[in-house]
């Protein structure tokens, strides 16, 4: 008897939302986050997916997430905008940020816009895309906890800083690089945990130093740069 059940896009959509709406998340905000995360699922990039699902409700009830979170927006410089997220969810800021930086790079010809005290950010290649298919071209960048070690130590240092790139192209959707400069996500080393499965070699150290294909060793430990040497002068 197979256990895997399929859902649609849309169908998908409305469980994530519903399970946030339960827990006191208000809709507008509820649909963004559920949107994100099941586009990220629908990519396979699992550890931002449904993974997250219940590490985020935990965090609305511990109010490590502002469910009440007010928006601000401000434009200091005609090409530049900064978003206060208020410490809610980082989705809605994003959303505001894509529709605030579209508008004035198609005045300007470029947009930079900042978020700041926002929570997790998800995957990246969901937003830039959606920036592509606008007819623009989007980078987008973000910090994260001590993740990585400096080449050749063992103790956490470097955040895993993901970068993301989109362009349109005329006859194809969008061409999408979502990298992070750990040699994987962190999110798929969590989601090895969660569903207890090893991580190949080469991912990850302990917290001694030494290589590991256990996900709660490596999560306690550091995560291996991309390019060793140069992947860790670039975090």
């Amino acid at each position: 008897m197979s256990l895997d059940t399929r859902v649609s896009i849309a169908e998908a959509e409305q469980l994530v939302k519903e399970a946030f709406l339960r827990n006191g998340v208000k809709e507008a905000v509820a649909e963004s986050v559920s949107n994100a995360l099941v586009a990220a699922e629908a990519e396979g990039q699992v550890g931002h997916g449904f993974s997250r699902v219940k590490d985020y409700l935990a965090q609305v009830k511990s109010k490590k997430i502002n469910v009440d979170a007010k928006i601000k927006i401000e434009h200091p410089k005609p090409t530049s905008i900064s978003i206060d997220a208020d410490y809610g969810f980082a989705y809605p800021a994003l959303d505001q940020a894509i529709t605030e930086g579209a508008l004035t790079a198609k005045e300007y010809g470029s947009a930079i816009v900042s978020i700041f005290n926002s929570h997790h950010c998800g995957a990246l290649s969901v937003q830039v895309e959606k920036i592509a298919k606008q007819g623009l071209i989007g980078v987008m960048m973000a910090n994260t906890p001590k993740a990585i070690a400096p080449w050749g130590g063992k103790d956490p240092f470097f955040g895993t800083n993901p970068i993301a790139f989109a362009v349109p192209r005329i006859k194809n959707d969008p061409l999408v690089i979502d990298l992070s400069l750990s040699k994987v996500a962190r999110g798929k080393i969590m989601h090895a945990k969660k569903v207890n499965t090893k991580i190949p070699e080469g991912w990850a150290l302990d917290s001694s130093g030494k290589p590991t294909t256990d996900p709660d060793q490596a999560l306690k430990g550091s995560m291996l740069p991309i390019g060793e040497a140069k992947g860790s002068a670039l975090a």
